[in-house]
């Protein structure tokens, strides 16, 4: 785990600035306003999946937790199968606050990459800006501050979120029943690491 960390934190801290050009646009252009990610905004539901995560050839399993406490603000916990508390936290769209983190993973560059994948993963966003692609079949994708959504029947199937004009994780909602999110895969670009999300519906209150 410490491996881990270090290696993650050496990454993050180097980054090069830059403009992204998502694949196959040719443009963009303005769009009435489209609600993207809303999986996550009821406050009655809580959602316990089951996670693998595979990182710089190490293997971690356990349980991931999303509360929903109000439409924009998420408290998220993930927990290995021996029981140990890898981090607990509560996002906000303009900040965080931490609940609780193992000491290795208590660092600064790292919560903010942690907080950064799940505000992405839970966030609702609107958009006003679409891509153009010269492939008229092509899925929708809007384009909200440097991160791309694809729509595939009327729900979102990848979040692409970049940084320094580069790729920086994948968000891919593999299985989605009745606006529900029963499987995740989340990659890296800059670092393997690949995280796997299957939801379980008996410890789960929808």
């Amino acid at each position: 785990m410490r491996f881990l960390i270090f290696s993650v934190v050496l990454i993050v801290s180097f980054s090069s600035c830059g403009t992204y050009k998502f694949p196959n646009a040719v443009g963009v252009r303005e769009s009435t306003q489209q609600e993207l990610n809303s999986y996550y905004v009821d406050t009655t539901q809580t959602y316990v999946y089951r996670f693998n995560m595979q990182a710089f050839k190490q293997a971690q399993n356990g349980n991931l937790l999303i509360e929903t406490q109000a439409p924009e603000i998420h408290r998220i916990a993930m927990i290995s199968d021996f029981g140990q508390t890898l981090f607990d936290i509560s996002i906000y769209p303009d900040r965080y606050d931490l609940h609780y983190a193992m000491p290795d993973l208590n660092k600064k560059l790292l919560l903010r990459e942690v907080t950064d994948i799940f505000r992405t993963l839970t966030a609702r966003r609107y958009a006003q800006s679409a891509l153009l692609f010269m492939d008229k079949q092509h899925f929708p994708v809007y384009e909200v501050d440097h991160t791309y959504y694809t729509l595939k029947e009327r729900h979102v199937a990848q979040i692409l979120r970049t940084k320094a004009g580069k790729e920086r994780f994948t968000i891919e909602f593999l299985d989605v029943d009745q606006r529900i999110a029963e499987a995740i895969r989340v990659t890296h670009a800059k670092y393997p690491i690949t995280l796997d999300f299957k939801l379980d519906r008996k410890q789960s209150n929808l």
